[in-house]
């Protein structure tokens, strides 16, 4: 019984490690005049998912989102459908920036 509560407990500390240990990738909007209407952030070995923005970063304004350290693809897309990726981003503990611009598009 003792053993089973002190892997509970081990299994809850792990797992709130886990929530400590995600860093910040911020995003800026240095596209003069498009909004971000899109930004995804996946590992690299994975497809597309789902936009990790709700609501559209203007021209020179950002968001921050946070990730477990690793190595990413980072795609924004503009409000025309434009894209814009890094690929094999490695996002260590400093966290990571990007000023999207328009030199960056696809």
């Amino acid at each position: 019984m003792k053993r089973t509560a002190l892997l509970i407990a081990l299994a809850i500390a792990a797992m709130a490690g886990c929530a400590a240990k995600k860093v910040p990738v911020t995003i800026s909007n240095d596209l003069g005049a498009w909004d971000i209407t899109g930004v995804y952030i996946d590992p690299t070995d994975q497809p597309w998912k789902t936009s990790l923005i709700t609501t559209p970063v203007v021209p020179g304004e950002s968001v921050t989102l946070n990730v477990a350290p690793g190595t990413y693809d980072i795609r924004c897309v503009d409000e025309d459908g434009d894209t814009y990726t890094r690929w094999e981003v490695v996002i260590g503990s400093e966290g990571y920036t990007w000023n999207v611009t328009l030199a960056h598009l696809d």
